[in-house]
């Protein structure tokens, strides 16, 4: 008993199981024999042969050794009659029986006999017949209206019949709510997918629960590896609300999103209040300078790569993932992102969905780790991300904005974390008086740049206002006359000229100096070499920029890095409108503080991590263990070595520690009992003051209007702030604070001649710099010093002692929000 058959040109005679080649043919036909053994039906599939798919040949006459062809065809055995089953064209496809998707020609190969296969992915194929079907028959008229959709939705290039196959024809896979088994539809929405169960049906015996039936097995190859680099075609998500932001900036197969199927208007489909679209700007547009914390929706970053290797090569999957995650927490940042909701969104065709739905478990727990999403004052978190760092326990030094936001971030992913503080209140450098008629600031309130801000989405989050501050800032001569517009506009050019000078010379020189001294250098040469002279209003409109430039600083400009007092710049900045907190930044503070264990009056005096776990020492003699410790201390409590380290900091970091340098600012804000003010700066939120130059630079400069402008009847909220820095900042340790209050008036007085400026009703002055446990404002970059230190001050230690704050935050320094950020910073690398 023995069948004949002719595969790839080679006689086979198949006989009891054992197969035979004796001679090549070049006849293609098949000869059956009907009485075949039964071990010969009991298999499947005939390949010709093992050995001679595996064997390899040696040529006699060079001796090489090659591998022999892979044969195309396989021989199966169904019915009892054997047939030529065509391999799929894809070399790296494992499919052995290809099955049709589109079964839209007539003679469509249902039964696996095509002449040839069109790969889509490793379980999904097109025949020879339907592809012809699509390509010159009736079905071309169908793949031409899409392609006219294609190209007006924001397609590249001419999209393949492949392209059509995948966003037309392919069906849905939808989980079952109640079973988790995968089922097939022809229809997806974001209420469907949420709502999806097995249908009921009813047989003879009965209704019968179609939960009951088995799930096609199928849905399990796209999980196992390298299944997705199979694919022939992009993940193409329809109805993406990533459209909101990138419809008609980036071609939309090339971030994940289908051409065809977006909504015509993507802003009213995905409505955003104009509050909210002003600072969430997650994605950079083409045109675009560099914005802080926006990503490019076209391509992974150098930690998206090293978290997600296996997408390195085809990078629209996890884009399409990550772009929609982001946009769905931009569209709504009071709500957690989880990977349910983002799997209503997950909307298109084929097997692929079932690896988008497995994947963005992954890529929303490491977005919410690092920070991008999910973080601020939400409400408790699901319990999918408690788990992250169950039975981690974290120490936190510190309950200023960066301590509270780290230990937030922390207990939301499940971690057991106390916050240990010295003072009897949180908030270190944010610290708000309410006793004037409007909430002033001691420290930090204004937000610097609004879009992306993590701090203005946490005002959105807790429904908080805030007052974008205009550019008009009038500037008054030291006799109360307006400074003269054309004289204004050339000092400001010639110092910004200036500033561009020292960055000339920053590229060319070695060796360090004070930026004053730099600036004056440059300044005094051109004069000399044109000849000209400033006159008394220039110069000192010259020294009013000197002294806003020493505000920024925190310090005398001879004290500052002239090579790299703004390495900052180089990173991407917090663009948008500058904007002050009307109702202070504690309030942000207090909702951030809230269900965490905060031991106030705990002034911690060493921390010793020698050994497994951390110990830390309060004073007084209270001892903590913990998994992890985060100092969040300012700077100057650092320099101080108040907190002793077993064992000591590495030299590089300590050394890093102490050439940052801790700025000085103090604040002094009046309240009156009228604005009288407002007619002659015409309502601005600022306006300057350009001191003499007998007078020390660095005099209340500039005040701030903290009036409440949304009501400007309201008795007693006429508040002037200003502030005292470079050589003046002392003035509060020598002169008591009516006696400081009294000199703001007195340079109020000169500024409104003619007028009657009445006795504040209050006042407050700070004292930063003589607080043991503050003892400065924020760091700078003294003569000596560069960028690197302020990574080597964030620089872990054997992955124990976590370090944050603005004075280890190289992009964002000075600025609350820069403590914050380094806050998630270190909270990710805590998790991690």
């Amino acid at each position: 008993m023995f069948t004949v058959c002719f595969c790839n040109g080679f006689q086979v005679r198949w006989a009891g199981g054992l197969h035979y080649r004796f001679r090549k043919v070049t006849c293609s036909s098949i000869f059956i024999c009907e009485d075949m053994c039964r071990s010969t039906l009991s298999r499947r599939l005939r390949p010709t042969s093992e050995r001679l798919q595996r064997r390899t040949v040696r040529q006699k006459t060079s001796g090489k050794r090659f591998r022999q062809r892979r044969p195309d065809a396989l021989v199966e055995i169904k019915d009892g009659k054997d047939g030529i089953v065509k391999r799929c064209s894809n070399i790296a496809c494992r499919e052995v029986y290809p099955v049709c998707v589109a079964e839209a020609s007539n003679r469509c190969s249902k039964g696996n006999l095509s002449s040839r296969w069109h790969h889509i992915s490793t379980d999904e194929h097109l025949c020879q017949a339907c592809y012809e079907y699509y390509t010159c028959k009736a079905g071309l008229q169908l793949v031409k209206q899409w392609r006219r959709r294609w190209k007006s939705g924001g397609g590249k290039g001419q999209p393949s019949i492949k392209n059509f196959i995948a966003d037309e024809v392919l069906p849905y896979w939808l989980e079952c709510q109640l079973c988790k088994k995968w089922r097939q539809t022809t229809f997806a929405s974001p209420d469907v997918i949420q709502s999806f169960r097995c249908e009921r049906s009813i047989a003879e015996n009965g209704e019968v629960n179609q939960c009951d039936f088995a799930e096609n097995p199928v849905v399990k190859h796209p999980l196992t590896a390298n299944w997705y680099h199979h694919l022939s075609t992009p993940v193409m998500i329809k109805n993406s609300p990533t459209a909101r932001f990138l419809a008609n900036e980036y071609y939309c197969d090339l971030v994940g999103m289908s051409p065809t199927s977006q909504a015509t208007d993507s802003r009213a489909a995905f409505p955003m209040s104009e509050e909210l679209a002003e600072v969430m700007q997650p994605f950079y547009l083409p045109n675009d300078y560099g914005r802080a914390l926006s990503c490019r929706p076209d391509a992974m970053d150098s930690q998206e790569l090293e978290e997600f290797p296996e997408y390195e090569r085809d990078q629209v999957l996890y884009l399409s993932i990550r772009n929609l995650v982001i946009a769905l927490w931009s569209l709504n940042p009071n709500e957690w992102v989880t990977p349910e909701k983002c799997s209503q969104f997950l909307i298109c065709r084929g097997l692929v969905r079932v690896l988008l739905v497995r994947e963005a478990v992954r890529i929303v727990r490491y977005l919410t780790q690092k920070g991008l999403v999910n973080f601020g004052i939400l409400p408790p978190p699901p319990d999918f991300f408690t788990a992250t760092a169950n039975k981690l326990s974290v120490l936190v030094v510190g309950a200023g904005i960066s301590g509270l936001t780290a230990a937030r971030h922390l207990q939301n992913m499940g971690a057991e974390v106390t916050i240990l503080e010295s003072k009897d209140q949180i908030g270190g450098r944010i610290c708000d008086t309410h006793h004037m008629g409007a909430v002033v600031g001691k420290g930090g309130q204004l937000i610097t740049g609004i879009v992306n801000n993590p701090f203005a989405v946490m005002c959105i989050q807790a429904g908080l206002k805030y007052r974008p501050l205009s550019d008009a800032c009038p500037l008054f001569c030291s006799d109360g006359s307006l400074v003269d517009a054309y004289i204004d506009k050339k000092v400001e050019f010639h110092f910004n000229s200036l500033l561009d000078a020292v960055e000339y010379y920053r590229c060319r020189a070695k060796d360090d100096s004070g930026l004053l001294d730099l600036l004056m250098q440059i300044h005094n040469a051109y004069l000399e070499e044109n000849g000209s002279k400033f006159s008394t209003v220039e110069n000192e409109l010259l020294s009013f920029h000197i002294s806003n430039l020493e505000y920024s600083c925190g310090a005398n400009l001879s004290n500052v890095s002239s090579l790299h007092w703004s390495q900052n710049e180089q990173f991407a900045q917090f663009a948008g409108r500058h904007a002050l907190m009307t109702s202070g930044c504690s309030s942000i503070v207090e909702r951030l503080a809230n269900g965490l264990n905060i031991k106030l009056k705990h002034r911690v005096t060493k921390i010793d991590y020698n050994n497994g776990r951390v110990q830390v020492s309060v004073e007084g003699g209270q001892l903590f263990h913990c998994d992890k410790v985060l100092v969040t201390v300012p700077l100057a409590v650092l320099q101080s070595n108040a907190i002793e380290f077993l064992p000591a900091m590495p030299t590089r970091k300590a050394k890093s520690i102490a050439a940052l340098g801790c700025g000085k600012l103090e604040k002094v804000a009046l309240q009156f009992p009228e604005n009288f003010w407002a007619k002659k700066t015409q309502s601005a939120d600022y306006f300057g003051n350009v001191a003499s130059l007998s007078l020390p630079r660095g005099l209340f400069n500039v005040f701030y209007d903290f009036s409440n402008k949304a009501e400007p009847s309201c008795s007693g909220s006429n508040v002037l702030m200003c502030y005292l820095s470079g050589e003046m900042v002392d003035l509060v340790k020598v002169k008591s604070d009516k006696e400081t209050a009294a000199i703001c008036l007195d340079t109020l007085r000169r500024l409104f001649p003619g007028q009657t400026v009445p006795e504040p009703l209050n006042y407050m002055v700070s004292h930063w710099s003589q607080d043991p446990d503050i003892g400065m404002a924020y760091s700078y970059i003294k003569v000596g010093a560069d960028g690197e230190d302020y990574d080597l001050a964030a620089e872990d230690l054997e992955k124990k002692v976590y370090f944050s704050g603005e004075a280890t935050n190289r992009q964002f320094p000075q600025t609350f929000t820069g403590a914050l950020v380094s806050g998630l910073r270190e909270a990710y690398k805590i998790l991690c």
